[in-house]
Order: structure tokens, then sequence, then C-alpha cells
């Protein structure tokens, strides 16, 4: 596996902002967990198609590990109860 079947997992084109990003990411400017955080900002559809690049840059990668830990952080809801946590 590598960058061609990375390459491979885009279909069409990428929102500029998402190019960028992966460009970076290809160059090893950013880490995987930057890359995950910053790849599907333009367009939520993008999710899956990050874990599929990463999934075939990085063999060993498993989805959901390896991310910035704001990515699992609680989110509070607006109007905070005992329980209320997403």
């Amino acid at each position: 596996m590598g960058v061609r079947e990375a390459i491979a997992c885009v279909e069409g084109r990428l929102h500029p902002f998402s190019a960028q990003v992966l460009d970076f990411y290809l160059a090893g400017r950013l880490s995987t967990g930057e890359f995950l955080r910053w790849f599907h900002m333009p367009n939520s559809s993008y999710l899956p198609l990050g874990v599929c690049i990463v999934s075939h840059l990085t063999p060993g990668y498993v989805p959901g590990t390896n991310q910035p830990e704001i990515l699992n952080a609680p989110i509070r809801c607006p109007q905070p109860g005992p329980d209320c946590l997403i």
C-alpha cells in the first residue's frame, strides 16, 4: 500500500483546503492525527475518505486512534445538567 492507493481513494476534485491538507500530509508536514483533524473541515463527507487515505499510507492504522485528544473530549451541553455530556 502506498501513495498511489491512497490517492485512488479520492474521486473527483477535492475542496482546495482539503487538497492543501493532503499535500501537507503527503509531504510529512502534518501528523496522521493533524491530517484527520483538518482534512474533512470543508466537507464532513470527507471523514471516511481521510480514513481511507490514512489506512493506505499507514498499514497499522486503527480508526479512532492516533488522533488529537481534542477529538475525544466530551462536548458540554448548552444547558448543563448533572449528566449532560455528549
